[in-house]
């Protein structure tokens, strides 16, 4: 019989850093007037995070679908400070997008375990 050294994680394990990178990502593209009608889904995924209510997260974040055309992240923001290019913009909304989706989908692992 094989020993469990670790416990299984909770889906709450990790809500403190998804609130952190939902509000990033929100910020982002908020500041850079993405229009984008799932926008709803990111915003009330914060607000069920900041409440403590993952699951109510979770259904809101596959809400919103990641990796293909016509997908959230498939968006180019366009520079809104002096300081970008279109290049660091695009790469800063797919790394806060990469990371929200990450942090998320380790609620999701845990509440199909």
């Amino acid at each position: 019989m094989r020993k469990k050294y670790m416990k299984q994680s909770s889906p709450t394990a990790w809500l403190e850093v998804q609130l952190k990178a939902t509000n990033a990502l929100l910020k982002f593209c908020q500041e850079h007037n993405y229009k984008d009608p799932r926008m709803v889904h990111l915003e009330a995924c914060k607000n069920a995070l900041a409440e403590k209510k993952i699951n109510m997260a979770i259904e809101e974040y596959k809400n919103i679908p990641l990796g293909g055309n016509g997908c959230f992240n498939d968006w180019w923001p366009e520079p809104v400070y002096e300081h970008e290019t279109d290049e660091f913009a695009e790469a800063v909304f797919q790394a806060l997008t990469e990371r929200w989706s990450r942090l998320m989908s380790l609620s999701v692992e845990a509440s199909n375990a």
